[in-house]
């Protein structure tokens, strides 16, 4: 099972970042809320990355940059198509300060 660690200071509250777990891209979710989230980094409409600058975070809604799709950041489920396809989702942890990541 591939694991990730990266510091809390890594994402700024309500910001998305990429990283690489195992062999998949993965997108880190720091919500306002302080929670922390991660889902493949890959819409699952037309393969544009969610954490580009473009992707915008609101709650734990994730929009993408591309084409409008919206997804739920706690579950990967559609909320707003074109995207029919959930996200792949990963289980997040946090320890002091540090956030880990696996599959």
């Amino acid at each position: 099972m591939a694991k990730f660690k990266l510091s809390k200071g890594d994402v700024e509250k309500g910001k998305v970042k990429a990283v690489k777990v195992g062999q998949e891209e993965v997108a880190v979710y720091h919500t306002e809320a302080d929670e922390w989230f991660a889902t493949s980094d890959i819409c699952t409409h037309e393969q544009c990355n969610l954490s580009y600058e473009g992707g915008k975070l609101q709650g734990h809604e994730i929009e993408c940059d591309c084409h409008g799709s919206k997804f739920d950041i706690r579950t990967g489920a559609v909320i707003l198509p074109p995207a029919m396809e959930p996200l792949k989702t990963f289980k997040v942890q946090t320890e002091g300060e540090n956030v880990l990541i696996e599959e």
